[in-house]
Formats: structure tokens, sequence, C-alpha cells
């Protein structure tokens, strides 16, 4: 018959539905050899069972307790009293050691209240083993310098953090608690070696580039072409937006619906697109101004060389009406951003490198602080450093590794059509690490289903006890 406890040691004795929870009961059968108090061998006698619950990870979508009915022994030579150690266990969480790894393998894919759901304890126990497995973690952690280095911020709880990362290999490498100066030059100093770097990607926050310039004299320094480019884009639309305020409240309607012919760029508008644009800019002279502004900024990234972007830069500047309504206001802050990171801007001709990698984790990290609801600074961290490098509970079946390209597309398409959770335990996992199984029966009055498990959970459906009955799962 199937051993659904899969616990060396332990025969169950009877499982059943309690309530929301599996309750299976069992008893280990292996005896201590020695007093845990004296370490005397072979010198005791039982003095009476002591039942204990004990958590396991949970199986059928359903939390475990396991009533253990552990035995008591008391010692000869010392008069003695102790509960035999059982096998498998964590005696100071009283969750079995596959629990346990359970959550902290679980931590940094889902939510703490999720895993506590799942597993049928306080979230408090899950914030204690996942800090535990973080720490773990974290003394492991080594960061390296990349040839290329990302550095950007993003705002969490009202605190900004600085990310840094491998932007020619998309590949996250830090997070810091803030984003000043010292903190960011320190972290660059701890590298011995520090002749792999040959350039720096940033946003235009001053203390990265003096950090830069601090740890690495010379150092190429690239202001992220996306910064500019938006800044641009959002002058633009101050000033539709500041026009629409004089209009008929219809008409700064049907700008607003229309905003998005303003935003693309010209040669990327369809015949449609174009004939509705010009008829919009040929009404309205200050509109048909700041689009040709913003249109000729971004032209200069369409430059053939470095100094001919450097002369459309020049010409841009100037052409900037110092007497249109609201132009220089909304375009300020990007000719003084031109004016103060020219050399910054101009270097992304030599070297074209993007901090679009960067951009795209600061959005995940909100992500993941959103879904926790204000986890703390150093699982945030770890949940974007490790989610992704972490072993995973299991390997991918051979199954998985076999399949044709559309069946595998097929395969990732219903484990995501699942939330890409085992069926059996709950716990979120990587499509090739989830395969569809019969699962037999836990209990009587429940009929087999085609479930999409992880290994763990199959192995518990489909693992004979060593008496060699025959499985109860089906083929």
């Amino acid at each position: 018959m199937t051993d659904i406890l899969d616990l060396e040691g332990w025969n169950v004795i009877a499982k059943h539905v309690d309530g929301d929870d599996y309750l299976i009961e069992a008893e280990y059968t292996v005896p201590p050899k020695a007093c845990t108090k004296c370490g005397n061998i072979g010198n005791l006698y039982k003095h009476g069972p002591k039942p204990i619950y004990i958590r396991d990870s949970p199986i059928r979508g359903r939390p475990v307790r396991i009533l253990a009915n552990a035995q008591r022994f008391k010692c000869r030579e010392c008069g003695g009293t102790f509960i035999q150690p059982l096998g498998g266990i964590q005696s100071e969480m009283r969750m079995t050691e596959r629990c346990v790894d359970y959550i902290q393998s679980q931590c940094l894919r889902d939510t703490f209240v999720r895993i506590a759901e799942h597993v049928g304890c306080d979230d408090k126990t899950v914030r204690s083993l996942a800090g535990e497995y973080i720490g773990k973690l974290n003394a492991r952690f080594k960061p390296y310098l990349p040839e290329w280095l990302g550095i950007d911020e993003t705002q969490i709880d009202g605190k900004l953090r600085c990310i840094i990362t491998d932007v020619v290999n998309r590949v996250p490498i830090d997070m810091l608690p803030d984003r000043d100066k010292p903190l960011v030059t320190n972290w660059l100093y701890q590298f011995k070696d520090r002749r792999t770097v040959k350039g720096l990607a940033i946003d235009m926050w001053k203390a990265y580039k003096d950090a830069a310039q601090a740890v690495f004299p010379g150092l190429p320094v690239v202001v992220d072409k996306f910064h500019l480019v938006k800044m641009a884009n959002k002058a633009m639309d101050d000033i539709r937006i500041a026009l629409a305020k004089d209009q008929e409240k219809e008409v700064g309607r049907d700008w607003m619906r229309r905003k998005s012919l303003l935003r693309m760029r010209y040669k990327n508008l369809d015949e449609k697109g174009r004939f509705n644009l010009q008829m919009w800019l040929d009404n309205e002279p200050h509109v048909a101004i700041a689009y040709k502004l913003k249109e000729s900024f971004y032209d200069i990234y369409d430059a053939p060389t470095k100094e001919e972007a450097g002369k459309m830069l020049d010409a841009w500047r100037a052409s900037v009406p110092g007497n249109m309504k609201k132009g220089k206001k909304s375009f300020g802050p990007l000719l003084t951003a031109t004016r103060n990171w020219r050399v910054e801007m101009l270097a992304y001709f030599d070297h074209p490198i993007s901090n679009g990698y960067t951009e795209a984790l600061n959005g995940v990290a909100k992500v993941i602080n959103r879904q926790g609801r204000g986890y703390s600074f150093d699982v945030l961290r770890a949940r974007l450093l490790f989610k992704n490098k972490t072993p995973a509970l299991v390997a991918a079946s051979a199954l998985s590794m076999n399949r044709t390209t559309a069946q595998t597309e097929a395969h990732a398409t219903l484990i995501e059509a699942i939330g890409r959770r085992c069926e059996s335990c709950g716990g979120v996992f990587e499509p090739c690490e989830l395969e569809a199984h019969h699962i037999a029966p836990l209990v009587d009055n429940e009929r087999p289903r085609r479930l999409y498990v992880c290994a763990n959970c199959h192995r518990r459906f489909h693992t004979e006890r060593a008496n060699g009955h025959q499985s109860a799962s089906t083929p």
C-alpha cells in the first residue's frame, strides 16, 4: 500500500480528514539507543506514551497534522525521563524537516500569509523560518562586478532603494537600503579587482556619477536614453494638458483620447494616424511646436556619429522658443538635464548601453512589495536577488526534458492556467517542476484524480511501504 507519510522509521496507523486538515496518526518505530540526558547506553525502559501534534507539508490542498504516539523512556542510571527522538522532525518548531524545507523553499516564491494558510501555521512562524533561510543565503552571497554596471533606484515604502545590475547579461547583482553616495561608494570599494568594469549606466543622480569617479577614475558614464526621451514626452504632454484647459470641455476630452498620436513617433504611425495627427497639428500651432520639439529630440539618438549628435543637440536646445505658452517651463527640466549631463548623454554614441533592465527590475521590486504588503528590506532584497538562483525543490522530470517545443509550450500554458501551483501542496513552481499524475485516493470517500503536482507530492502518493505491498496509485 502507499506510504502517504513517506518518512523513514514511521508507521502510519490511521488517516482521516479532521476539519480542514488531514490528520495522520503514526508512530515512530526506532527506539533510542542511549539516554539523551546522561548518554548511558542500553539502560532504558518505556515510561508511557505521549501524543504530540506535528505539522507536515500540505497535500491534496489541505494542511497536514501528524498525531505522533511518541514513547517516553526513563533511564535506570540517572533516573531522567525523556521523549524518544523522532526522526525527520524538527522538535523546536514541532514540524517535519520536510515542512521546514517546504516553507523555506516557498518563502521566496509565495507570500508568507499564503504559505501559512497552506501549512496551517501562524505567519510569524513562516517569517521566522524565512529569516533563518535568508540569513543562510546572505552568508553565501557574493556579488560581482560586471563589464557594465546598471545603477538606479526605486521608491518603496517612501524610501529610495538603490538597485545594481549587470545590464548586459540582465542579472540583478545587489540591492542597497538607500542611494546615498557613501553607501554606493563603499559597495564599489569592496571589490579588490575592479578592472573588469568598462562603464556605468545610470539615471541623472549625481551621487552615482561621483561614486563612479571616486572608485573608477575616467570610467565612461552613460545616462540612460530612456530617462531623457521620457522627459521630452512628458514636456510635450504637459503642454497638451495646459492647452486643453483653455479649450471647450469636449475638445479637451477628445485631446486626451487621442494623446497616443502625439506620444508615438511619426515614422511609426500608419497612414490614418498620420492624417489625423496632421489635422490636429495644423489647427493647433502650439501643440505642433511641442510635438516637433519632441520628435527632433528623438532624432538626436538616430544620429550616425557622436559629433553629429552633439550638433543636433545644440540646435535642438536653441530651437526651444522662449515665448511659447508653457513651453519654456515644460521643456525646462530637459534643457537643464542636457546642459548638466551633456557628456554623459553623448557617451551613449560611444557605448550604446541601456539601463532598461534595471528600470524593469525596479518595477518587479514594487510588485513584490505590494504582494507581501510590507516586506522588510532584507526579505524584499532576498526575493529580488535569490528567487531565480535558489535550487528548485525537485529537478525537472525526464518527461519535461523530452518534450517537443509545441508540447513544452502547451504544458506551460496549462501550468500558467493553475497559477503555477502544485495542486496538492499549493506551492509555486516553474512549469518544468510540475507534471500531471493520477493520484490514488487518500481517504475512502475520495475518487482518483489527475492532478498537476510537484515531485515531492507525487512521491508521497506513490511511495510503497517496505513490506512490498503494491502501490495504491493508478499507473
